[in-house]
């Protein structure tokens, strides 16, 4: 690829599961697979060019569920303080250089399919990754969201437990209806499942 054409993917995969209880909800199996290889599989079919997964709590078993994908690791050693430092620790390992957009999203989605995320990057495209892009079913914005590489210093300025929500009621965004719910099934606790 030639220019800023590049979409780079980051999937938050740090988290405790607090609300779990006592198992780490992204090593649960999902149709045979660990939830978060099943989320990290739908993210590299669905046209992005990298991903790079933020690991934290758990991180040895998060790296060996995602075995023989193609991905690289990153360690956000403050992971306890919440989803803010692991968004930042990922976009800090991002060069924007050549990049259009960063796609964020969540290992929670045990439905998300390429699919839906490549209709996403689609429409960031068709934008020239002027705008902030979300995939919306019946018009509740889901996940995951491709951000332009011009935010890429703020998300890597985020902290805490905070995510990017500020910066999407903010900013520019765009939600692109689709006919599947995977993009709001986020799991939280056993009755989620």
């Amino acid at each position: 690829m030639t220019g800023a054409e590049r979409i780079e993917a980051i999937v938050l995969a740090a988290g405790q599961s607090t609300r779990m209880g006592a198992m780490n909800k992204l090593l649960l199996d999902v149709d045979g697979a660990p939830m978060v290889r099943k989320v990290v599989e739908a993210v590299r079919g669905g046209g992005v060019d990298g991903v790079t997964v933020v690991t934290g709590f758990e991180r040895e078993c998060v790296e060996t569920a995602l075995a023989g994908l193609d991905a690289r690791f990153v360690f956000n050693e403050n992971y306890s303080e919440g989803m803010g430092s692991s968004l930042a620790a990922g976009a800090l390992s991002i060069d924007g250089r050549d990049v259009l957009g960063v796609l964020i999203c969540l290992a929670d989605l045990p439905r998300l399919n390429a699919k839906v995320i490549d209709q996403v990057v689609a429409r960031f495209r068709d934008l020239d990754g002027q705008r902030i892009v979300a995939p919306a079913f019946e018009g509740r914005m889901g996940h995951p969201v491709v951000f332009p590489v011009r935010y890429l210093s703020f998300l890597a300025s985020i902290s805490g437990d905070r995510g990017a929500k500020q910066l999407m009621e903010d900013g520019d965004m765009l939600g692109v209806e689709v006919n599947d719910d995977s993009v709001i099934r986020d799991i939280d606790s056993p009755s989620d499942l």
